[in-house]
């Protein structure tokens, strides 16, 4: 699906349990919504900073100050493992970390906001679910994000939304639900409240986004169209907004978004201090089992890791209506499939991302900064769309860092290219080497640029073709060996 299409964005939010405690409903029943109009929901992103405060505490230190670090960081984590009968039941229910080095080490990642509706006590429904599979050693990872919806048997209750089995039975009941819904282990969970998540962001100097369109939702706030630079609040209103046709498979789109620009911000930061915060901002906010040596042996061993290196993906399955409630229900066969895939390389292929696509539409980007390697290729007209795959593929093979592909937001007869003037190298070297491209109008602009969230727009119009696709290798690659000569006798042998 093309990148600027309209997507639907795939929300969580936290549903809290009675106030009289899940316990009390009898098998089967569903944990009675309390209304959200007031309450602040979480997107939760505690494994990933978690990692960044790793990175920059114990990657650039002498071994004396990381001796000191790993002390700071006993102290401080110290407040955020759960302890007493639940931090049994958390260490029972917890798989033990894979001998094997080429082994994934498998993180739940849980939002909540508990406490939020005064005077209710207890364990409530989990707002995000988050299982991120890390491979060491190859510097992988995958998140697979479990809808709040999705349909499951929980012990003692019957058939339940999954968002309920933190509700029921706490971190543990979460960690279950999640082993068997998905096949896979999990060896660390991390748990964070909406306040933690707010003052991360405002900690790390706001995150970069764009915005395809507005939101206005009125559960959770107001957002224009455009590049942004989002706070802690703001964060909230696109992480949170469920006003969307998809609802839960919408908004994860939108947090994945989010997450995958949260990465590139985390990762530039180099401030220890900004870290130390960070790590304070995390033992207050957050529960998790890391101890500080287990945080920084991960650290140190994902030197070098990269963010595009991480993939995101949604448990594969479709909505459905059973006994009046709205389930999603996963494709048993699909979801193994991930399973296996996520089990022996921590990395999903081509062909099995191409099965677990759906028609969902991103409102929120990763912001490309003007100077960025990006193009978009858009069909003007009707007649040009054929074009645009072609050309498309050209570019991908020629190097560009990104190319994307889909249709203008208004009609266009002749072939126009915008550019920003930070872009001109790049747009220099598309024009060298695409002749097809020459008889187009130029216009530097930043305007229509910073409205697809790319420095170069190839608008086709009219009457543009390309190349037949093996012309178009061609030009890329040098051939294997010269066809010049064949069906021309060059010598004659006699006996």
């Amino acid at each position: 699906m093309g990148k600027h299409s309209e997507h639907k964005t795939a929300h969580a939010w936290t549903e809290s349990a009675s106030s009289t405690g899940p316990d009390s409903l009898p098998a089967g029943s569903a944990v009675p919504d309390k209304g959200d109009s007031t309450r602040m929901r979480v997107y939760a992103t505690g494994f990933v900073i978690a990692l960044a405060i790793g990175v920059l505490l114990g990657f650039n230190a002498k071994p004396i100050a990381r001796f000191a670090t790993r002390v700071y960081l006993s102290l401080e984590l110290s407040k955020a493992h759960v302890t007493g009968r639940e931090g049994k039941r958390v260490r029972q229910a917890l798989s033990p970390l894979p001998t094997n080095p080429d082994g994934s080490i498998n993180t739940l990642v849980l939002g909540s906001d508990a406490g939020s509706n005064k005077g209710e006590g207890g364990y409530c429904r989990s707002d995000v679910m988050l299982l991120v599979s890390l491979q060491e050693k190859k510097k992988t990872a995958v998140v697979i994000s479990i809808p709040r919806d999705t349909m499951v048997e929980i012990p003692g209750h019957g058939t339940q939304k999954i968002n309920a089995a933190h509700a029921f039975y706490g971190p543990s009941g979460a960690i279950d639900a999640v082993k068997g819904l998905t096949g896979l282990q999990v060896n660390h969970y991390i748990s964070m409240q909406f306040t933690g998540f707010q003052k991360i962001v405002n900690a790390l100097g706001g995150v970069p986004i764009h915005l395809n369109a507005p939101i206005n939702d009125s559960h959770s706030g107001y957002l224009p169209a455009g590049d942004l630079n989002l706070d802690g609040w703001q964060a909230l209103v696109l992480v949170r907004s469920r006003n969307l046709p998809m609802g839960d498979l919408d908004r994860i789109e939108s947090q994945h978004a989010f997450l995958k620009a949260l990465l590139d911000k985390a990762a530039a930061v180099k401030s220890l201090s900004k870290a130390n915060e960070m790590v304070n901002i995390l033992a207050s906010n957050c529960k998790m089992d890391y101890s500080a040596g287990q945080l920084m042996d991960l650290a140190e061993s994902l030197r070098g890791f990269k963010p595009e290196n991480v993939q995101f993906v949604t448990a594969p399955g479709q909505f459905a209506t059973i006994d009046s409630l709205d389930y999603w229900v996963v494709d048993a066969t699909l979801m193994s499939q991930v399973a296996n895939e996520v089990r022996t390389s921590a990395w999903i292929s081509p062909e099995l991302t191409a099965k677990l696509q759906s028609d969902t539409s991103a409102r929120a980007e990763v912001l490309n900064a003007p100077n960025s390697d990006v193009i978009t290729v858009l069909s003007g007209t009707e007649a040009s769309a054929s074009e645009v795959p072609t050309l498309a593929r050209e570019l991908t093979l020629m190097g560009h860092k990104g190319v994307y592909q889909g249709h203008a937001k208004e009609p266009l007869a002749q072939t126009t290219i915008y550019y920003r003037k930070e872009a001109k190298s790049y747009f220099d070297a598309m024009m060298a080497s695409i002749p097809e491209l020459s008889g187009a109008a130029v216009l530097e602009n930043e305007q229509v640029p910073a409205s697809y969230n790319s420095p170069i727009v190839v608008v086709l119009g009219r009457g543009f073709t390309t190349l037949p696709i093996v012309s178009t290798y061609g030009r890329i690659a040098t051939p294997v060996f010269s066809v010049d000569g064949l069906g021309i006798k060059r010598l004659s042998f006699k006996r």
